[in-house]
């Protein structure tokens, strides 16, 4: 008689640099997809697995720091060499904002202050004729919306990277190489946390930029239900590239 094999759920690694930008949807979406994450916070601790022996996929969240930070957070040279890891052993893997930089600085790409500045609320994102034909997009309009906010942004790809989206404020919104992506928006937001981001903000010396906070957040609570299913589909895309890997 034959033996039975026995199917292991997938676990994603979540590396998480700050504790205020958690896997917020993908939680759910993950369950919904049948996939386990395995969320590491640096403000639990700074030790994250060595390797990503037994995972099916990797995902770097967003953060208040920047890539260039790494003499004040030594950490994020680790997260790197995790993107690299992926990249390397072709493991599915995901950038968002923060995680998207490291990621592109990790393959040889630039990250810089952005100079048309801050990008913050529902972010109008572009797929090119690449992005149309990647995985991560498929069955994402050609035009759809997102959480964002960054004043860093990817202004050199690495080499040999896929332009998959771009926007009218920072040109480099999503791109692939390899089996690693980057996102610069935040796909995994909901209002309710872009909310808790923007009373997080001392705005007391910019009462005008406070004013355009607080539109953003009443803009992302009222095009929620145009935001929440691209995001769902492209989240829910990179999932199913980790499960398609397990197979």
């Amino acid at each position: 008689m034959a033996a039975t094999r026995v199917e292991h759920t997938p676990s994603i690694l979540v590396l998480q640099p700050d504790e205020n930008c958690g896997p917020d949807r993908i939680a759910q979406w993950a369950s919904n997809h049948g996939v386990e994450l395995s969320v590491y916070s640096m403000s639990v601790s700074t030790d994250m697995p060595p390797s990503l022996d037994g995972y099916a996929g990797l995902i770097v969240l967003g953060g208040d720091m920047g890539d260039r930070d790494t003499a004040a957070y030594p950490w994020l040279e680790d997260m790197r060499e995790r993107l690299r890891e992926a990249h390397r052993e072709g493991i599915p893997a995901l950038g968002v904002c923060l995680g998207a930089q490291l990621l592109a600085s990790a393959l040889g790409g630039e990250v810089q202050l952005g100079e048309p500045g801050l990008e913050a609320g529902v972010a109008g994102i572009r797929i090119t004729d690449e992005g149309a034909r990647d995985p991560l997009l498929q069955g994402v309009p050609e035009v759809f919306y997102s959480g964002s906010m960054h004043n860093d942004a990817v202004v050199r790809l690495p080499e040999g990277a896929v332009l998959l989206a771009t926007g009218d404020v920072y040109p480099h919104q999503a791109f692939r190489s390899g089996t690693t992506w980057g996102v610069q928006f935040h796909p995994e937001v909901s209002p309710a946390s872009y909310e808790t981001w923007v009373g997080l903000e001392d705005h007391t010396a910019n009462p005008e930029l406070k004013a355009r906070f607080d539109a953003s957040v009443e803009d992302f609570w009222a095009r929620d239900a145009i935001v929440a299913p691209a995001c769902e589909r492209l989240v829910g895309n990179f999932l199913s590239t980790v499960t398609q890997e397990r197979r």
